[in-house]
C-alpha cells in the first residue's frame, strides 16, 4: 500500500523542509475539496507499489488567509475562504464580480471549505473565480525557499490543469487591482445551482461621460484556460454603450476562444453563448460603475 505522510508545518521555514523531502510526492492541504476525493480515487487504483510515498503538507497553520484594502490593492490570502470571500462586504462593495462568482460556485457545504487558492491551482477551464480575478488584473504572490516572486495570473494559467508554479513553490496571496471602473460575472450552466459553468465570462467597465474609458473582459469554458478577450475589450473602449452595440462588440470573444465539445456541452454551443454571457456582464458591470 502506498505510503501517505502528515504535516502541519507552524513556519514557513518548516513548510519548505518537509516539501524537501526526497523521492516524495508532495500534496499541499487547504480546502482539501479537490485533494482528498482524489487521494480517496486514488486509493482504489492499483499497483501502489509504482507510487511514490506521498507527503500531504497542511497550510492551516501558516496565516494565510484574510482580505486587506491598501487602497490601490486588494491582498487576499490563498487560504481564504470562498464563503468569506462571499461575506466580505469590502469584496462586495470594491470587487462585486469576485463574490457572485463565489455565489454561484458548487455548493454550500463547498463554499464553507474550498478555499480561493485552491481554485486557482486546480486551473480548470470552466472556474468560476478565474475570469473575475482576469479583469481584476491579478497577480499571484508564489513563496519558495529562494524567495518571492509575483507573476500575473494571465501568465500563470498555462493549460487545463496547469499553471507555472516551480517545484517547491506554494501561492501564498492573490492581489487585485479594483480601479473605479464596475465590475460583473455571469455564468451559464446546465441547472440553476451546484452546477459547472458551460460558458462563464466576467467584465470590468470604466466609463466617462458616457464614453466606456476602459475595459476587460474574459471569458472561461471556452479554451485551454479562461482568456481575457483583448479583441471584445478594445472594441468597447471609446464608445457609447447601448445594449445593441454591446451584443455587437461581444461577438469579438469568438476570434480569441477555442472550445471542446464534452458531457456538459458541445463547442458550438459555447460559441454562440461566449459572446451572450460577456454581453450581459459588460452590460451588468455599468451598473456598478
Amino acid at each position: 500500500m502506498r505510503e501517505y505522510r502528515f504535516y502541519a508545518p507552524e513556519t514557513m521555514e518548516a513548510l519548505f523542509q518537509a516539501a524537501a523531502q526526497p523521492e516524495t510526492e508532495v500534496r499541499f492541504l487547504a480546502g482539501g475539496t479537490d485533494l482528498v476525493p482524489r487521494i480517496n480515487m486514488e486509493r482504489d487504483q492499483i499497483p501502489y507499489e509504482e507510487k511514490l510515498p506521498m507527503s500531504v503538507i497542511s497550510l492551516e497553520k501558516l496565516n494565510l488567509t484574510g482580505i486587506e484594502d491598501t487602497g490601490d490593492t486588494i491582498i487576499i490570502g490563498a487560504a481564504t475562504k470562498i464563503v468569506d470571500i462571499q461575506d466580505s462586504g469590502l469584496l462586495r462593495k470594491r470587487v462585486p464580480a469576485l463574490c457572485q462568482a463565489c455565489d454561484q460556485l458548487a455548493s454550500f457545504a463547498i463554499r464553507n471549505t474550498a478555499i480561493l487558492g485552491g481554485n486557482i491551482m486546480n486551473a480548470s477551464p470552466a472556474a468560476d473565480t478565474l475570469p473575475p480575478l482576469l479583469v481584476l488584473d491579478a497577480e499571484v504572490v508564489l513563496q519558495s525557499a529562494r524567495g518571492k516572486r509575483t507573476v500575473t495570473l494571465s501568465e500563470f494559467l498555462t493549460g487545463p490543469g496547469m499553471t507555472a508554479i516551480e517545484p517547491g513553490e506554494i501561492l501564498t496571496s492573490v492581489v487585485l487591482r479594483p480601479g473605479p471602473g464596475g465590475t460583473a460575472f455571469q455564468k451559464l450552466g446546465r441547472r440553476a445551482a451546484e452546477s459547472l459553468s458551460v460558458i462563464n465570462a466576467a467584465a470590468y467597465i470604466e466609463m466617462e461621460n458616457g464614453v466606456c474609458a476602459k475595459a476587460r473582459v474574459a471569458v472561461g469554458s471556452a479554451a485551454p484556460t479562461p482568456r481575457l478577450c483583448e479583441a471584445a475589450a478594445s472594441a468597447l473602449a471609446g464608445n457609447r454603450l447601448t445594449e445593441e452595440f454591446v451584443h455587437t462588440a461581444m461577438e469579438k470573444v469568438k476570434e480569441e476562444l477555442s472550445p471542446i465539445d464534452d458531457i456538459r456541452a458541445s463547442a458550438w454551443y459555447r460559441l454562440e453563448t461566449a459572446p451572450v454571457m460577456a454581453a450581459r456582464a459588460v452590460l451588468a458591470a455599468m451598473n456598478y460603475t
